[in-house]
């Protein structure tokens, strides 16, 4: 067999949305834009969404809308993709790392306070594999320090917990609609944000800091070029209206694997309590020293797997920038080392899956 990791749910409705638009002329900032913001903060629950070129861009105007600057610290998860923290170096500030929880992957409560200094001014908690933080419990951390909170929201956009939905609880949710995620238009990411005033700012943030009065184009403020584009979102509408059915479909593929494994001791992210799983991604767990060979082992037998993720602290840039060694933050690390992301997405079949299984109990 030679089963990929990525296999994106492309239907001909997603390619004829994308061709209407082409076929129109007009190609970014148009109707399908601000029909898919309408759709997504529909879906969400929250009062708006504003489309960006990625859930990177997204982070960082919810920073500058903020006004993070140097010397403000930031609150972030070790175990994360490196598009979680760097926004806050584009902003001049620094990031305060904390270990994660062993179970989950996701930031570890118990240790969030303990960071706190005067010179903390936010969190980025970030929702990893398709399950979400206790926003409940972050919220109260932050509302008592006086803190902002910006959900990386990148693996969760059908998630909840406790019914909580990304952006209810927080200054802004950052999405992703990369290659990899569940709803794609290649690239691209939006905000959930529960304030129109800083959805509209984020607007004009989004476009170079210019916003049109009557016809003409006036700059008010310093911005970026962080637009997605018209056929961009009517390809993610056209997958939203669907998002449920998928979502269906890659949970009995979750829930599958989840047995397997439970049955050979293979040790996996288990669905948090009061959750709802965006099913996003299925994380298992070899001993370290054997990962790496578990992978090419996969790989020579078709497998396609991935790793999610490396500590942020162990890239060579943090390394080099803020001083961090191996040892520092120790279950993000054994967690980085031991992880095998495997192949989850609704095209992929029951004889595949079974196959993926076989060959997994086999090797860890």
């Amino acid at each position: 067999m030679n089963i990929p990791f990525l296999r994106p749910t492309i239907k001909e409705e997603d390619i004829e949305a994308v061709n209407e638009v082409l076929r129109g002329g007009w190609l970014v900032l148009q109707k399908n834009t601000d029909a898919f913001e309408q759709q997504f903060s529909s879906y969400l629950g929250c009062r708006d969404a504003v489309l960006t070129n990625s859930c990177t861009c997204a982070i960082h105007l919810a920073l500058i809308m903020l006004d993070v600057k140097e010397g403000d610290e930031v609150i972030v998860p070790a175990l994360t993709y490196v598009s979680s923290v760097n926004p806050i170096l584009h902003c001049g500030a620094s990031p305060v790392f904390v270990d994660v929880e062993d179970e989950s992957g996701l930031i570890d409560l118990d240790l969030v306070e303990a960071a706190i200094t005067p010179k903390t001014v936010g969190i980025i908690p970030v929702h990893i594999y398709g399950q979400m933080i206790d926003m409940k419990r972050i919220k109260s951390i932050a509302d008592s320090h006086g803190l902002f909170i910006i959900e990386d929201a990148a693996h969760a956009v059908e998630s909840e917990r406790d019914g909580i939905q990304p952006g209810a609880n927080s200054f802004a949710a950052a999405f992703s609609f990369h290659v990899a995620k569940n709803i794609t238009a290649g690239t691209g990411g939006a905000l959930a944000i529960n304030d129109s005033l800083v959805a509209d700012r984020a607007r004009v943030l989004r476009r170079d800091g210019v916003r049109n009065v009557g016809n003409i184009r006036i700059m008010e403020e310093l911005g970026h070029k962080y637009l997605a584009t018209d056929f961009q979102a009517a390809m993610l509408s056209s997958q939203l209206s669907r998002i449920e059915e998928q979502w269906k479909k890659r949970k009995q593929i979750y829930d599958r694997y989840a047995e397997a494994f439970s049955l050979a001791g293979i040790k996996f992210n288990p669905v948090l309590p009061n959750s709802k799983h965006a099913y996003h991604m299925i994380v298992v767990y070899a001993d370290p020293e054997k990962r790496d060979t578990v992978r090419n082992t996969l790989g020579t037998n078709g497998i396609q797997t991935s790793v999610h993720y490396n500590p942020v602290t162990l890239e060579p840039f943090y390394r080099e920038k803020f001083g961090f060694k191996k040892g520092d933050f120790p279950v993000a690390e054994h967690l980085g080392t031991s992880c095998i992301t495997l192949p989850l997405y609704p095209l992929l079949s029951s004889g595949e899956q079974e196959y993926i299984i076989e060959k997994v109990c086999e090797n860890i």
